[in-house]
């Protein structure tokens, strides 16, 4: 059987996929909404193994939130609704489609006059 109800006790892959930015991106994209921009920095926080001779480590701040199915991992996301006995092919294929069809109503938009800003702020606050 495998591991195909890993996020929980019997729980299977979810109906309905949201995501979690995390306080440093969700911040950033309001900003970007407002008009503001600038690139995307993630805060970092030092990790402290407790051994005297290793310097602590900087990690990302971001909490990766290991419950959500399609959490932001600092630069990435990361799509866990996928059992490990499933084939990820078909899954891939549909999330590429998305993409390239949101990507698709950005070209139109600038293609017919809008500024690229204008569109992405447009799309974030749908």
């Amino acid at each position: 059987r495998g591991n195909a109800s890993r996020r929980g006790a019997c729980e299977p892959p979810p109906a309905i996929i949201s995501t979690y930015l995390g306080p440093d991106m969700t911040s950033y994209l309001e900003a970007y909404k407002s008009g503001k921009s600038g690139p995307y920095v993630p805060a970092v926080k030092d990790l402290d193994l407790g051994v005297g001779f290793m310097a602590p480590l900087q990690v990302p701040a971001e909490d990766r939130n290991r419950t959500s199915p399609f959490p932001f991992g600092g630069h990435r996301f990361e799509f866990r609704a996928v059992g490990s006995s499933q084939n990820v092919s078909l899954v891939n294929t549909v999330l590429a489609t998305i993409c390239a069809d949101a990507f698709k109503e950005f070209a139109d938009k600038i293609e017919a006059g809008a500024k690229p800003q204008q569109g992405a702020a447009e799309a974030l606050e749908a």
